[in-house]
């Protein structure tokens, strides 16, 4: 199991080619060897390769919109041979009805055949609401029914689980062999209501001693830290996670860190 970086954590500071190569530089110097492009504003795929290759990093996935992904997925394929990963990720959709899955499901099909014809590999990355209830059916339950389990696949969010009220550990036993990889995010006690309860790992209250056990039972590929607010600087914060997860777990491109 491989570690990697989550991007869509310092999307603030991708505003031109420059930062971007400056946020990779960051993001070496934190400890990280991998990363998964997300949430990038200056998004020039050769800049993003060069910057890579100049620090070091693999990509182990990336997410898109929807719109690319149906539309432009000639394109996306391409870049993805660019970068060097085969997962070509959904990274939100949002229904507000079970047949607004359906439609996507529908809708993603030509994008899902040509994906496959190329060697890659589709993942859909969840929030808390599709475990919201259409007629007694959750979505994310609905999409794993009714779609090819090897050509569809699930990159579930271990915090936006626990949030929608789901057990994490169990989540990945349920999908067995359908998540590759899965998003590390902790949960804390905002000490104010309304405000920001995202913390770093093991600076929370999730069970991610049971959640990484449950990771290696499945064969999980990557663990991709992530955390969408940060009450600190976010390089520090993807740094603390770095830190508190290599002194406990084994990953095979990742070092302790004093």
């Amino acid at each position: 199991m491989k570690l990697a970086a989550q991007l869509y954590t310092v999307r603030m500071f991708t505003n031109t080619d420059d930062e971007v190569c400056k946020m990779f530089e960051r993001i070496r110097k934190a400890g990280y060897e991998a990363v998964q492009l997300s949430g990038i504003k200056a998004y020039n795929p050769q800049n993003i390769a060069r910057a890579l290759k100049e620090n070091g990093l693999s990509v182990c996935s990336t997410h898109n919109s929807l719109d690319r992904i149906v539309k432009e997925t000639d394109a996306l394929i391409e870049e993805h041979r660019l970068f060097g990963t085969s997962y070509i990720g959904l990274g939100y959709f949002r229904g507000n009805s079970l047949e607004e899955y359906q439609n996507l499901l529908r809708d993603l099909q030509p994008a899902l055949e040509k994906i496959a014809a190329a060697g890659m590999r589709f993942t859909y990355h969840n929030h808390a609401h599709e475990f919201i209830k259409f007629d007694g059916v959750r979505p994310i339950d609905y999409m794993k029914e009714h779609t090819d389990r090897e050509k569809f696949f699930f990159l579930p969010d271990m915090y936006w689980v626990q949030t929608a009220g789901a057990s994490p550990a169990r989540f990945l036993a349920d999908f067995s062999g359908r998540t590759p990889i899965v998003h590390f995010k902790d949960m804390k006690v905002a000490q104010e209501e309304g405000k920001n309860n995202m913390a770093e790992i093991y600076e929370g209250n999730m069970d991610y001693d049971t959640i990484y056990a449950e990771c290696l039972n499945q064969k999980v590929e990557w663990v991709v830290v992530e955390q969408d607010f940060c009450d600190r600087d976010p390089f520090e914060s993807l740094a603390i996670s770095y830190k508190n997860l290599t002194q406990k777990f084994r990953f095979e491109n990742a070092q302790p860190r004093g």
